[in-house]
Parts: C-alpha cells; structure tokens; sequence
C-alpha cells in the first residue's frame, strides 16, 4: 500500500502577492510614476502610455482613479522632449520637422524607441521583479496608443527570453483613438486582447483602414464606438463603459483563497 503524507497549505491572505517597486535606477533610462495596487495584491500591472505633447504625471493620475482590482500602475514619459511649451511635453517619436511643422503620416516612425521599450518589458519579467508578461496590461492615447500596439506586434514577431515556447502576448492593450501604424503585411492573430476606442465614424475610410491593420494584427480586437470626429480622451461614464467591461474581462483576479471552514491540506505521495 503507498503511503500518504500530508502538509497544511499556506493560506493565500497570509501570504504576499505584492511585487517589489521597480527603483529608478533599475528602469533606465525611463522616467516613470508606480504605484501598487491599493488593495495589496499585484496581480496585474497596467503600463500607461501617454499621447503626443502630455507627460507621465497626468496619465498616472488617471491610472489610480481608475481603481481596477489587483492592479498596479506604472505612467511612463516618452523619451523626447518638445521644447518651448509651457509645461512638461513629451513625444513617443518624431512628428515634427525641425522647423516645427508636422512631418506627413508616412514619415512617422513608432519604432525608433523600440528596442528601450523590450528592454523595459524585459526587466520587468525578470525574477529580479517577477511580472509575467500575460499579467502585464498596456493603455496608451493617441502616438500612445500606437505605441502599446507596435510593442505588443514587436514582442510576438520577436520574444523576449529563451527557451521552446517564450510568451508572446500580453494580458491586453487598450488604444485610444490609435492604430498600427508599421502595417503587417499578412495575418498574425497575435492573441493578446485589444480594445480599440475610436471617434470615427464606422462607415469611414479611415475607420475602416484603421480597423482591417489592427485585425490583421490582431486575433481579438474589440471596437467601443463613440461621437466626435477630433482625437480624444473617454470623456464620460458613458464612454468609459465599453474600456471597464473590457477590462472586467480580461484583467487577472487575486485568489481568495479556501473561504470554507478549517485548513486544507495537501497529500504527498
């Protein structure tokens, strides 16, 4: 007859499930805001990208009204700073000549800070942090959203890590008024989930130019459809509604734990 043997099982509300905060020093060159997640447990991380001329201040305090569950926030500045305005402004890539007027649509390039932006998920999915990239939740407005796309085709096209089956998606993205702008040429279903939030109205060119890059991209891209022509921020409950039920789907859940009476144990062979 083989013999049992049993072991109590630490009790999940005893144990920590919060993660380290990521010092300054270990995410550089980035200038970023954290925040843990107000009830303690860290299960997700949502990384926010601020759109063109804004900074990490403003999207972080966005980040922890939201109050999503389990959920930890870190707003980052883009890397380029615009001069001669009156507050702090930053870009996530070149828009502007040198003489300030706008560069055309096809001279955009979202993937010149790239190669900082994997190196930042990288650390982030070390031990030394201990994220796991499907747990790791991306939002971005305008060149923002654009950029959480292109990271997330940039990581299934090239994983990060080793081994025979390296994660290639992460937990979600949510793009405001943003598409890919890089265009991949044939249809990758990458499977992280994508929310995309836009003004433009469905029967339009550009809606539907828009849309047909993300899905050939994208495997599940879910569309929230909201009024106005110009490019904008959810202005209300109303169209913030389809962004939270979004994320109420896809967002990780702490475990409660065994809420029945006494302790649980686990049989060892």
């Amino acid at each position: 007859m083989t013999s049992l043997n049993i072991r109590p099982v630490p009790s999940s509300s005893t144990s920590s499930s919060s993660k380290p905060i990521p010092p300054p020093s270990l995410l550089k060159p980035w200038d970023f805001c954290y925040s843990p997640s107000s009830d303690g447990c860290d299960k997700n991380l949502l990384i926010m990208f601020h759109g063109l001329g804004d900074s990490k201040i403003p999207f972080f305090n966005l980040g922890k009204q939201l109050s999503l569950p389990s959920t930890a926030i870190l707003s980052l500045s883009a890397p380029d700073p615009i001069p001669l305005m009156d507050h702090p402004s930053f870009s996530w890539y070149p828009t502007f000549t040198p003489t300030f007027d706008p560069l055309p649509i096809q001279n955009h390039n979202p993937t010149v800070h790239m190669a900082k932006l994997r190196n930042l998920t990288s650390i982030l999915i070390s031990k030394e942090v201990g994220w796991e990239l499907k747990d790791i939740h991306l939002f971005g407005f305008g060149q923002g959203g654009t950029i959480a796309l292109e990271l997330g085709l940039s990581i299934y096209n090239q994983p990060l890590g080793t081994g025979q089956d390296p994660p290639k998606r992460f937990g979600s993205i949510v793009s405001i008024c943003a598409s890919i702008l890089t265009h991949p040429t044939s249809t990758l279903n990458i499977q992280t989930p994508v929310c995309y939030f836009t003004r433009h109205s469905p029967q339009s060119a550009i809606h539907q130019k828009n849309l047909n890059v993300l899905k050939r991209a994208y495997k599940d891209v879910e569309v929230v459809q909201a009024s106005g022509d110009n490019e904008q921020m959810p202005r209300n409950k109303d169209e913030w509604y389809g962004i939270m039920k979004f994320w109420g789907q896809v967002l990780g859940r702490k475990d409660e734990g065994w809420k029945g009476q006494g302790e649980v144990y686990e049989v060892v062979r």
